[in-house]
């Protein structure tokens, strides 16, 4: 009779072991891939993108930018972005460098710029107006 070299108990737990060892692996992985897509959903790429160039891109309605409280209304709109979130922009378009020039109020536009926040704006061509910032725009081309 051979003497056998290991024990049917200690094979069992070298499988259980390396079965542990495998899935381990594999749920390190979807863990990875969960976290990835949960920063890619929540905007994740904008903040990078943000950092690295400072351009950012606002999609919504050519539209006439709302007075601030108090101020008297004007015969004429001046146009800005009411994004899709509902935040007014202005637009500074003395840099840009590709746009329609056949836009008309309420057509949908999606605008590439610098974007300067209010509180950082000391331009007084923006002072009567609520609002969030004031995007140096470099493209402004219509959307669907």
């Amino acid at each position: 009779m051979t003497k056998c070299w290991y024990n049917v108990r200690d094979m069992k737990d070298f499988e259980n072991d390396s079965f542990f060892k495998k899935n381990a692996i594999w749920l390190v992985v979807l863990v990875a891939f969960i976290i990835f897509g949960f920063l890619l959903f929540k905007g994740w790429d904008k903040v990078v993108n943000d950092e690295i160039d400072g351009m950012i891109t606002i999609t919504g309605n050519f539209s006439c930018l709302p007075l601030k409280k108090g101020v008297a209304t004007r015969e004429t709109c001046t146009l800005g972005v009411r994004s899709r979130d509902n935040l007014h922009y202005a637009l500074d378009i003395s840099h840009i460098q590709d746009a329609n020039s056949d836009l008309k109020a309420e057509d949908t536009i999606a605008v590439t710029g610098t974007l300067k926040p209010k509180s950082a704006t000391s331009i007084l061509d923006w002072a009567d107006f609520d609002i969030t910032g004031v995007v140096q725009v470099n493209t402004l081309l219509r959307t669907r």
